[in-house]
């Protein structure tokens, strides 16, 4: 699953994928950005990137069904997004 950090914005926000997927950001601004899961992401998954600039990625492999709740801690606002982790 790609999902692209682009115009302070995350494409697609929203997320469904199967256990035993790859989640990979790409970073298409200029600017840095992060990808860090929020407290409250019921525990199932806790990660935080480095920061990444233009054309860096970032990638994680779920293995467990749950929801994650995550943003990048530089643009909290307009960059927060769900993956929905199914069986």
């Amino acid at each position: 699953m790609q999902i692209a950090y682009r115009n302070i914005a995350i494409d697609p926000d929203t997320v469904r994928v199967k256990v035993g997927s790859t989640i990979k950001w790409t970073n298409y601004d200029s600017v840095e950005h992060n990808v860090t899961s929020e407290s409250g992401s019921g525990g199932a998954y806790k990660f935080a990137s480095k920061l990444f600039g233009e054309g860096g990625t970032y990638e994680i492999k779920v293995t467990k069904p749950g929801i994650i709740h995550y943003e990048c801690t530089i643009h909290p606002a307009s960059m927060n997004g769900t993956i929905e982790v199914v069986k």
